[in-house]
């Protein structure tokens, strides 16, 4: 199956508002949904947009293709305009959907990797096709997990299973994700967004300031979150100087195993 690439008119990022529910789907589909800068941008200003919008109950959250997300664009590490760096910008993703009073769920196909694993993990449930993949792959480009993933992911799975994922890249299919708790629910392929609108419905249907006050009694541990995502960001800036980073990238590009040498 060929995916067709955005036309240049195409958004990185695709809001659809749909009565009390809103369907924001990641648009790099010929790049698996990779975050580069103006992705991750446009995630933010969608996901604060429709935190101020009372109509909007519940918010999807998916990804163009065959794909949900296969993390950082290796290929395009630039920042912002105003030099503002793009993990800067994940962070602010996350706390807007670990802080906001919204309803996020996850509907996943194919890969959900790297900060698209991130995303996935911290969403209020996941939907995932039969076939989808998750994975926290850093280690093995020479990084640390980011997008507060090593602060979330034990809370969801435990810290002995998180800590496979993340130190060994395990590779994670939905059903044993389903038993594990990773997600909530895995379905049929190419149905995760069909069912997680439903799931949406029911979510939207139910008291929304009853609601926002539960997601803010389960998230009274969130300033410990804030303290993990400052010293993920402080370790991942002295990693992105490193030998072994520019050894994953030569990698990465000439389809390589990486010599790592620990500089």
């Amino acid at each position: 199956m060929t995916v067709a690439s955005p036309t240049p008119a195409e958004p990185p990022v695709r809001v659809e508002r749909d009565g009390a529910i809103a369907i924001v789907t990641l648009n790099r589909p010929d790049r698996m949904n990779a975050i580069n800068y103006a992705l991750i941008d446009s995630l933010r200003s969608a996901l604060r947009e429709l935190q101020q919008e009372d109509q909007v109950r519940a918010v999807i959250l998916t990804g163009a293709g065959r794909h949900f997300c296969t993390g950082g664009d290796l290929k395009d590490t630039a920042n912002g305009p105003d030099g503002e760096t793009r993990l800067a910008v994940m962070h602010d993703c996350l706390r807007l959907m670990a802080r906001g009073g919204k309803p996020i769920i996850a509907a996943v196909e194919g890969n959900a990797y790297g900060a698209g694993f991130s995303y996935t993990v911290a969403a209020d449930y996941v939907v995932a096709g039969a076939s989808a993949k998750f994975c926290a792959p850093f280690t093995g480009v020479g990084l640390v997990p980011d997008t507060g993933v090593a602060y979330t992911l034990p809370r969801r799975i435990g810290a002995g299973r998180a800590r496979r994922m993340m130190m060994q890249g395990l590779v994670v299919q939905a059903p044993q994700a389903e038993t594990w708790g990773l997600i909530e629910q895995h379905v049929e392929d190419g149905q995760a967004l069909a069912t997680a609108r439903e799931v949406a419905a029911g979510l939207a249907s139910r008291a929304p300031l009853a609601l926002v006050a539960l997601r803010r009694l389960m998230g009274l541990d969130l300033d410990g979150l804030e303290d993990s995502l400052q010293l993920e960001m402080s370790l991942q800036q002295e990693l992105l100087r490193s030998e072994d980073l520019r050894e994953a990238r030569a990698a990465f590009a000439e389809k390589r195993q990486p010599r790592f040498t620990g500089r």
